[in-house]
């Protein structure tokens, strides 16, 4: 009977100084600390991958929603929608078909950066809360996450336009953009004076100038986040191969 009163005291002072937040951890398992640690590391990697991809495509997202965007994002907020033909786009399947479009599509970065980021709120059940233990989390959701992001890392590197052009600017070199540009106005490489284009010509790059991985390398973060989350459900995952996502067009 003492044993009980005193651990109900020390429960009572314990209270007093211990926020609702903390009561959360303490009652968490380890594993399912590391599963929310997964998906916030995983937001902070697309706050990254937003800020770098504005600023490498600066006119394919709206300036002026940008900072709700961010805000929404980092708040891990849902009520941040974009509108497509007049249709509000909740579904993050539709957001990322529509990033990748061939067509002409008007702030195709915020479309992209809100797609992933629904992908990762959907997988995770951002919405439902605090969990206490990692066997809450959704095993399909969380294995179509896993499969996207390598969509996702294979097309934002390599999806053009119907015109040739890349959808997204990411790897690319400065005088590479230039000599594609210059090309799709004359296919004929040997009529153009490689030493001539812009960065090459005034010594900002060379044509032995490394590309850029960094874009690369945030989506492998990710994944490599959603493939720690299944190994400790324990899940096998394989990596899509390269040959399957040349042709995968569709989002699980």
């Amino acid at each position: 009977m003492r044993l009980v009163f005193t651990v109900l005291i020390l429960f009572i002072f314990t209270a007093c100084s211990t926020t609702q937040k903390d009561y959360s951890t303490f009652f968490q398992t380890q594993s399912a600390s590391i599963m929310k640690s997964n998906y916030v590391s995983s937001i902070k990697l697309l706050l990254k991958l937003q800020q770098k991809l504005n600023t490498r495509n600066p006119n394919s997202y709206n300036h002026e929603k940008n900072k709700t965007i961010t805000s929404s994002i980092k708040n891990l907020s849902n009520n941040v929608f974009l509108t497509f033909k007049n249709q509000k786009v909740t579904d993050y399947k539709i957001y990322l078909n529509l990033a990748f479009s061939k067509e002409n599509i008007k702030n195709r970065n915020d479309f992209l950066i809100l797609g992933i980021y629904y992908l990762i709120y959907q997988s995770y059940e951002i919405n439902k809360g605090h969990k206490l233990t990692s066997y809450f989390y959704n095993i399909d959701k969380l294995k179509k996450l896993h499969h996207n992001l390598q969509v996702i890392k294979w097309k934002i590197k390599s999806a053009k336009k119907l015109d040739g052009s890349y959808m997204f600017l990411t790897w690319q070199n400065n005088w590479q953009i230039e000599l594609a540009k210059k090309l799709k106005k004359n296919n004929n490489i040997k009529l153009i004076a490689l030493e001539n284009l812009e960065y090459i010509k005034n010594k900002k790059e060379s044509f032995l100038s490394s590309s850029n991985f960094s874009f690369e390398v945030i989506l492998t973060q990710m994944i490599d986040r959603s493939n720690n989350s299944l190994k400790i459900l324990d899940v096998d995952v394989t990596d899509v191969g390269f040959d399957a996502l040349k042709s995968i067009f569709i989002f699980l």
